[in-house]
């Protein structure tokens, strides 16, 4: 680690990771900043959207939280307000980092400060998978938005962060040159995602999905694929943990396929702990997206032991080592994808190989690694290198 460096940072994300709505953008953002302000020296805000009972402002991970007034749908519109505020409190800061993770804020044009744009994954048209056709405006919103700002990211040549190559990809595409661009991937939580002797395998077979349940990432065909499995494997269960608008529709496809309790589990929310315990006692895990900045709950999946399949997609094909630590399937195909995990459900003796190939391969993936390469960066964009 080089000396600490003494620099203000302020970051612009739509949510902390206390905000009832907040995902792996909050938590891949708390995890790094918090480590760079406790133990590199920086002195970290961010400006992010209010919730009801949430405080104006308070300390967290080390980073001071400042929220706006308003919520998350008004952020966008009231966030280059807010910054000007502070600036007229006499607040100063050596460098703008904008977590681009749904809509732009577009800070690079009216932020009186350098300005990082750390970006997770762009939607394209995979967010036409999440409305209804009668809801096109949207998209179209979405689609627009997102075009505005990797034009502005090219024409104003910033400096990019992205966490996966796969990310870097869409950027290329869009014209913006590759040394804008540094790839730091996600960490894990090593101290907390670990396989423990004493927790074993389920009983019962158990595939595990873990995540948001949003209609775009496509669930609906993990549990298509049930039949199929349950057919080969007796007792085969899936676990869906989590939750979001669609599970409605979830539980009634669960109910057209006539997939019981016992074949088909939704367990909503969980707390941290019990998330590694599932993760832990899991057979296999499962992520369906057809798109995601970085498989982060698959890695926590295969840290703890357990082999994973997951859509051949962008951001996901990147966190598995194929037919090594889990299997890839080709996204939307139920046949495949009931084919690989049944694959794994009968091999006990694979599912070990695969589990202790994924120790090794997910304790690669640090937060402490994340955030010494996140350091270099600031640095050099601080110094005007990058």
């Amino acid at each position: 680690m080089e000396s600490s460096l003494s620099a203000s940072i302020l970051l612009i994300n739509w949510q902390d990771r206390t905000n009832p709505f907040f995902g792996g953008a909050e938590v891949h953002l708390h995890e790094i900043f918090g480590r760079l302000a406790r133990d590199y020296g920086y002195d970290v805000t961010l400006l992010c959207a209010s919730y009801p009972g949430a405080r104006r402002e308070e300390m967290l991970d080390g980073i001071r939280i400042i929220r706006s007034e308003g919520n998350r749908n008004t952020f966008d519109r009231r966030v280059r307000r807010e910054y000007e505020r502070l600036i007229e409190q006499g607040e100063r800061f050596d460098l703008v980092v904008e977590d681009m993770n749904k809509m732009p804020f577009m800070a690079a044009k009216w932020a009186k400060s350098p300005v990082l744009v750390q970006v997770h994954h762009f939607f394209g048209r995979t967010i036409w998978k999440e409305f209804p056709w009668f809801l096109f405006p949207f998209p179209l919103y979405v689609i627009w938005g997102e075009g505005r700002a990797l034009r502005l990211y090219r024409d104003k040549r910033l400096p990019i962060v992205s966490v996966s190559e796969s990310t870097a990809e869409d950027l290329l595409g869009a014209g913006i040159e590759r040394d804008r661009i540094r790839v730091i991937y996600n960490g894990i939580r090593t101290n907390v995602f670990y396989p423990d002797e004493s927790i074993s395998e389920a009983e019962t077979p158990t595939i595990v999905y873990l995540g948001r349940i949003k209609t775009y990432k496509r669930v609906d065909v993990l549990i298509r694929a049930m039949p199929a499995i349950r057919e080969r494997v007796e007792g085969a269960r899936l676990v869906i943990i989590g939750s979001g608008d669609g599970l409605p529709a979830l539980r009634k496809l669960a109910d057209q396929l006539s997939l019981s309790e016992n074949a088909v589990r939704f367990a909503g929310f969980v707390s941290e702990e019990e998330k590694v315990e599932y993760l832990r006692k899991a057979w296999v895990a499962v992520n369906t997206s057809p798109k995601e900045g970085w498989g982060i709950v698959g890695m926590e999946a295969q840290a703890c032991g357990t082999p994973v399949v997951v859509s051949d997609a962008p951001g996901l094909r990147e966190s598995v080592v194929e037919g090594e630590t889990g299997f890839l399937f080709d996204f939307g195909d139920v046949e495949q994808l009931a084919e690989k995990l049944t694959t794994l459900l009968i091999s006990s003796d694979l599912r070990r190989r695969m589990g202790e190939k994924a120790v090794e391969w997910a304790h690669n993936f640090t937060w402490e690694r994340s955030a010494e390469e996140t350091d270099l960066v600031l640095r050099d964009v601080i110094a005007g290198r990058f």
